[in-house]
């Protein structure tokens, strides 16, 4: 298992475990959704940018640079990052997020996500919560634009 450490430096957010940093600038970010895990106090989260994230090797070494070389190849997309975290971290990313953007929902029952149900747009969506939307989308929405829901 890997452990993240999320921290924001200037206007970026960053995300970065033993080998890789992804940053991204606050504003670039577009959506954010938080899904249950069937673990409990894990959960993935999936944020969407309008412009690429930037990754780096943490250091110089060869396994660093190594790692990153295939997170590039195998990740298709760099306008999105989709990752897990422990309930710390994502508490963490919450209260920086809160502290940058504006609009941010922060759910309280992190502890209960195997009870989240929405309704919205005649769907029923279970298990998943949305943190952000710069375009100030419903959770369908989102949901539909990154072709999660159809």
């Amino acid at each position: 298992m890997d452990f993240f450490t999320v921290y924001h430096n200037n206007s970026n957010l960053v995300i970065e475990n033993s080998f890789v940093r992804e940053i991204m600038s606050f504003d670039s970010i577009d959506d954010i959704l938080i899904f249950r895990s069937q673990e409990r106090g894990k959960f993935k989260v999936f944020i969407f940018t309008v412009s690429p994230v930037t990754a780096e090797a943490r250091s110089e070494g060869f396994i660093n640079k190594s790692v990153l070389a295939a997170f590039k190849f195998f990740n298709k997309n760099s306008n999105e990052i989709k990752t897990h975290f422990e309930e710390k971290e994502l508490n963490t990313l919450l209260k920086i997020l809160s502290d940058n953007l504006d609009h941010v929902f922060i759910p309280n029952d992190l502890e209960n996500s195997f009870l989240w149900r929405d309704t919205d747009n005649g769907f029923q969506i279970k298990g998943i919560k949305l943190i952000y939307s710069k375009n100030k989308l419903s959770l369908a929405e989102v949901l539909k634009k990154h072709n999660i829901l159809r």
